[in-house]
């Protein structure tokens, strides 16, 4: 598997979890919601950033391609990187969330964050040597 099939692999992955928790976080499930003892609680504007960033990821994967789903990649796990600091900072997003980031929600931010910086970074690699080579 190529470092741009790679790519364009986690940013697939990402996508559909994403999407499948932004929508699996609007039915109540001990898992991801709003429920007493979720898992991952997340909120409707929780639910919506899911939907959102999952779709976004969805893009890359398809919309994509080379040097310019490479840097998708890294700028997806960019958005997570600050995604994470903010929700550090901030549990509730300074009030945007009415329910607060959990540890769970952190690791799962970090994760999406260095798996997509490193991926996008292999990627971006084999993109320019491949350019090179035309």
């Amino acid at each position: 598997m190529g470092n741009n099939s790679l790519a364009q692999g986690w940013a697939t992955v990402a996508g559909i979890v994403l999407v499948l928790v932004g929508i699996l976080g609007f039915i109540s499930n001990p898992i991801v919601g709003s429920s007493s003892g979720a898992l991952v609680p997340t909120d409707t504007v929780h639910n919506i950033v899911h939907l959102g960033t999952g779709l976004l990821a969805l893009y890359i994967a398809f919309g994509m391609s080379g040097a310019q789903q490479a840097n998708g990649v890294i700028g997806f796990g960019v958005l997570y990187v600050v995604i994470l600091l903010a929700v550090l900072l901030s549990p509730t997003l300074f009030g945007l969330f009415s329910i607060a980031a959990n540890g769970v929600l952190h690791l799962i931010h970090a994760t999406l964050a260095v798996v997509s910086l490193a991926v996008g970074y292999m990627a971006r690699g084999s993109a320019g040597t491949a350019d090179l080579a035309r």
